[in-house]
């Protein structure tokens, strides 16, 4: 791998391992990879490692997303949450599904950007750390 394809591979699967959906991880970043001709197996595993930042930065993308909205009515705790399903379930969960995708809209938001940092940041790095192909050595004199 190219140290330009390794940085679009970490930084295409740490964008997508911290998308506040449980569950489209493995979907989305097998997709993208896929489509930019990327190691899929390596983007996988990158979306896997940086799992702890996506439990970690859901609630705040979430609570981004209802501030983009306007969804200011809906309280997170855990209480709130409690007493809204058990009042009414079906509610609940479509008031949670709504505050969720204001979370996945807040990421999308942030991927682009995020996406290209983390791209300039490792680039550098993986063109001193990942060994020269024969080709390049010997063009460089």
């Amino acid at each position: 791998m190219t140290p330009h394809k390794l940085a679009v591979t970490v930084a295409l699967g740490a964008v997508v391992g911290v998308v506040p959906a449980i569950g489209v991880t493995t979907i989305m970043g097998t997709a993208l990879a896929a489509r930019f001709k990327l190691n899929i197996a390596a983007t996988v595993l990158v979306s896997y490692l940086v799992q702890p930042l996506q439990l970690l930065l859901a609630l705040p993308f979430i609570r981004a997303g209802i501030f983009m909205f306007g969804l200011a009515e809906l309280r997170l705790s855990f209480y709130e949450i409690t007493a809204m399903f058990r009042k009414d379930w079906l509610e609940a969960l479509s008031k949670l599904w709504i505050a969720n995708l204001a979370g996945v809209s807040a990421w999308a938001l942030m991927a682009v950007p995020a996406g290209v940092v983390l791209y300039l940041v490792m680039l550098p790095v993986f063109r001193l750390v990942l060994p020269k192909t024969k080709q390049a050595a010997a063009l460089v004199p």
